[in-house]
């Protein structure tokens, strides 16, 4: 309700509660709390908007993330009509608040939080944990509806440390590449002169 008075025009939508409680759990303090949880959502109120367009946003840059890392996973869930990577949506709103434990997410947002190694860490994350069940995704031939429900049985399975290092190598193996598409490098906040600026197609990144 105090948060609905504070910004009328958002209001409350269902998950801030989830983004709040692990806050109030740290801050012991309903003042400290409330004003903590709107410096937080002044970063993800995007998430809430009606449009949903924050979240579409997010779920098209993971997407390009995606097709740029992993180009047979890629064309896998578009042949599955799932490249919309809509079974992310929950991910992404409440920033992984109900796939792991009090513990955990407060170290994930820890991190999160830091803006390093780069902007938009989270996506790496995402990206990580898909590529972490492709081979099970793609062995048993899942269907959209299917992954999606893979995809939320993973909760409180996903192992907070490897999926923070598997997406800190993502990184660094993007940033090794000799060429990075641009939009892959404004979704990172990488430098410009990184990235590929023309039309050509992009060229994978060494995995080796």
């Amino acid at each position: 309700m105090t948060y609905c008075m504070h910004n009328f025009d958002l209001g409350y939508v269902q998950g801030m509660s989830d983004l709040l409680s692990p806050i109030f759990f740290v801050m012991q303090d309903e003042v400290d709390a409330f004003w903590c949880f709107v410096g937080f959502m002044n970063h993800v109120h995007e998430n809430f908007a009606m449009n949903q367009e924050g979240i579409k946003r997010q779920l098209s840059e993971v997407a390009s993330l995606l097709q740029f890392l992993s180009p047979d996973f890629n064309h896998y869930l578009e042949s599955s009509s799932a490249d919309n990577m809509y079974f992310c949506f929950r991910w992404l709103l409440i920033v992984f608040k109900r796939e792991f434990n009090f513990p955990d997410i407060m170290r994930l947002w820890e991190v999160v939080w830091t803006g390093l190694p780069c902007k938009n860490f989270h996506l790496l994350i995402c990206v990580g944990i898909l590529e972490s069940q492709q081979e099970t995704i793609m062995r048993q031939r899942l269907d959209f509806t299917e992954i999606l429900k893979h995809v939320n049985e993973l909760a409180f399975r996903i192992n907070v440390e490897d999926s923070l290092n598997k997406a800190e190598a993502i990184f660094l193996q993007i940033q090794r590449c000799a060429l990075i598409p641009a939009c892959i490098a404004e979704t990172l906040g990488l430098e410009h002169n990184e990235a590929q600026q023309d039309d050509s197609p992009p060229s994978s990144p060494d995995v080796s």
